[in-house]
């Protein structure tokens, strides 16, 4: 099967292919149209906290603010995640330190190869102005502890994380993004504080843009795409187009970005840059002051990096903050969450995959050809770069033989988990069709 070009058009009426672009023009073979729909539910970001307080002289006093923050990606170079307080009366924002435990997520197996309950384990602590960020299981435990005599901190009704830019020095203007954010003290209005209200229960953060205490917006998912293929193209190369349309404004700071996606190997890519109809970039619609864009489109020239479209199984739309872009054309193993848009690769298209692999595990104790080792789980985990999806799991039989089918081509990674003992593992290569035979030895 000849490479693939992932190419990504505007409109229907703009079939034809163009040099600047490297787009093709298809020719012949079977067209295939598949809808892009919204995905359920949207993996936002997502903030949790709670103001603990109390009264002095008829006046609502806040000593600390306590949450968790998740699903921040982690940022680039010298941009960091910044804390602000702000004023609800007159807007006035400034920067906190905050005490903070950053907090991994665990899957574990046990001895049978089955994964268990997450449990979370304590990684860092520390005071800091600035929090970088984390991936997919990490999330942020903060404590935001505030001065009884310091009068702007104790007028402030909001509390809001911000994008900078650069870490060496804090910005709250009219462009910096702020995504996450959450009220909690309501202020009434007024210049005094004997009406103030402090909220005793969790208050759940808002993912959006937080323009002034007056004005927010939450971000919700929408638009409509359609993801187009022809199996032959006049380059000789198979053609994968896509077209959004009246997708939601993104959140200040943040931007769409297409990706294909194989969920069996775990392999993905980002491709193409977003453009708009007229061939204008997308990347600053964030700073627009329409709430939807009309077109969204992405090219990406011909090239054998990401292969063929039928080694994977969907493709995606995507937010990723502006700070931490995602590299074109390389294979990713971290990337956004924020999947808004999502099509399946059509199975017209998935059927030309090269042919599958099995894998057979024989597991003996203490030495290779020793006894059986039977009830063993095995664990097998996919050929993305980190090799974390899991594509197997079982245990032996009373041979101490554990076969899987199915296998994607590759370089596959096999445990073996005794009970009670130690983990060994080994590496397995797929070839299209054929058997893996890998041998382990556990104590």
């Amino acid at each position: 099967m000849r490479n693939t070009v992932i190419a990504v058009l505007g409109a229907a009426a703009a079939l034809a292919g163009c040099a600047e672009d490297g787009a093709v023009t298809p020719k012949g073979g079977q067209a295939f149209e598949v809808p892009f729909t919204t995905v359920t539910s949207v993996k936002y970001p997502g903030m949790i906290a709670r103001a603990f307080g109390r009264t002095v002289n008829n006046a609502a006093v806040v000593d600390s603010i306590v949450g968790e923050v998740t699903l921040m990606k982690q940022l680039d170079g010298l941009a960091r995640y910044q804390f602000y307080l702000v004023n609800g009366l007159d807007s006035s924002a400034t920067p906190i330190s905050h005490r903070q435990w950053v907090i991994r997520t665990d899957s574990l197996l046990d001895a049978s190869g089955n994964i268990t309950s997450p449990v979370d384990t304590n990684r860092s602590a520390g005071v800091r102005d600035f929090w970088r960020g984390g991936f997919f299981g990490r999330k942020l435990r903060f404590n935001v502890t505030l001065s009884g005599t310091d009068s702007v901190h104790q007028r402030a009704g909001w509390l809001v994380l911000t994008i900078q830019g650069d870490s060496s020095r804090t910005a709250y203007g009219d462009s910096t993004p702020r995504p996450l954010f959450v009220r909690f003290r309501d202020q009434k209005g007024t210049v005094t504080r004997d009406d103030d209200a402090i909220s005793p229960d969790t208050l759940r953060g808002t993912f959006g843009e937080f323009l002034s205490p007056a004005r927010q917006t939450r971000f919700a998912a929408a638009g409509s795409g359609t993801l187009l293929f022809w199996d032959v193209a006049s380059s000789g190369n198979p053609a994968i187009r896509v077209n959004f349309s009246g997708l939601s404004k993104p959140p200040r700071g943040y931007y769409y970005q297409p990706y294909i996606i194989d969920s069996l190997s775990g392999n993905a890519f980002a491709w193409g840059q977003p453009y708009d109809a007229a061939e204008k970039p997308l990347r600053d619609a964030d700073a627009g002051t329409a709430s939807t864009i009309v077109t969204l489109r992405a090219v990406q020239p011909a090239g054998p990096i990401i292969g063929k479209a039928e080694n994977y199984t969907y493709a995606s739309l995507m937010l990723e903050p502006k700070t931490a872009p995602p590299v074109l054309t390389a294979p990713l193993t971290i990337y956004s969450l924020m999947a808004v848009q999502r099509a399946n690769i059509p199975s017209a298209l998935q059927s030309k995959r090269a042919a599958l692999g099995r894998v057979q595990a024989i597991v003996t104790r203490g030495t290779q050809g020793g006894p059986a080792a039977s009830n063993v789980g095995v664990v097998i985990q996919g050929p993305g770069n980190n090799f974390t999806t899991l594509v197997g799991n079982k245990n032996t039989d009373s041979l101490g033989i554990a076969t899987f089918t199915n296998m994607p081509v590759g370089e596959l990674r096999v445990l073996a988990i005794p009970f009670g003992g130690s983990i060994v593992e080994t590496r397995a290569t797929i070839v299209s069709g054929q058997l893996a035979t890998v041998r382990l030895v556990v104590p």
